[in-house]
């Protein structure tokens, strides 16, 4: 298992369209991949729990990646919340 604090760094937060990169881009791993706040536990698989977590620019979220390509799949959580999505 592996695990750091990202930032959201998408202007728009995660709503939709981000939330469907996101997911997708997860969905690409063997690992397991959530997204942890204080509040909720996400995964990051799924569109509508992105979409439903609400994330804004500047959140910081706890992504703990377990399986056997952890550490790509955190490395790619990593890139993708540190990027605009909305161009």
């Amino acid at each position: 298992m592996v695990r750091a604090e990202l930032t959201v760094m998408n202007e728009e937060g995660i709503h939709l369209g981000p939330a469907n990169i996101i997911a997708n881009l997860a969905d690409r791993f063997d690992a397991q991949i959530h997204f942890q706040t204080q509040y909720m536990d996400i995964n990051a698989k799924s569109i509508i729990s992105l979409v439903s977590a609400t994330f804004r620019q500047g959140d910081k979220i706890l992504c703990i990646c377990s399986g056997p390509d952890e550490k790509a799949a955190l490395a790619a959580m990593r890139d993708v919340l540190s990027k605009n999505l909305e161009e």
